[in-house]
This record gives C-alpha cells, sequence and structure tokens, in this order.
C-alpha cells in the first residue's frame, strides 16, 4: 500500500512539473507576442507624430506664403 501511494504521489509530482513547464511556455508565448503589439504600437504612434509634424510644417508653409501673396496684391 505504502508503495502504491509513493508511486501516485512521484506521478503526480511529474505531471504537476509538466504542467508547470507547459504554462511557462504558454506564458512567453503570450509576452512575447504583447511585446510585439507594443512595438507595433510604437511605430505606429511614431509615424503619426511623424506625419502630424509635416502636415503642420506645410499648412505652416502655406499660411506664409498666402500672407505674402495677399499683402503683395494688397500693395
Amino acid at each position: 500500500m505504502d508503495k502504491e501511494i509513493l508511486d501516485l504521489l512521484t506521478e503526480m509530482n511529474k505531471e504537476m512539473k509538466s504542467m508547470k513547464s507547459e504554462m511557462h511556455s504558454r506564458f512567453d508565448t503570450i509576452e512575447t507576442k504583447l511585446e510585439g503589439v507594443g512595438s507595433q504600437f510604437e511605430l505606429t504612434n511614431e509615424s503619426s507624430i511623424n506625419e502630424m509634424d509635416f502636415i503642420v510644417d506645410k499648412v505652416n508653409k502655406m499660411e506664409k506664403e498666402l500672407y505674402s501673396l495677399k499683402n503683395k496684391y494688397n500693395n
């Protein structure tokens, strides 16, 4: 009887270690996916900022040009 209990406990211990290893593997996979999503968000955000700077610069140049043209034709 004691041998059967010891064998059962040994088998349970092996299964728990296997499950623990499998969980770590799954968490590693999830963590990798989250890091990838975070990186994509940063790149998207960075490109949006660059596009916004570009647009603001173009609008400012157009305003200067319009101001110059307006003053040129009003004088």
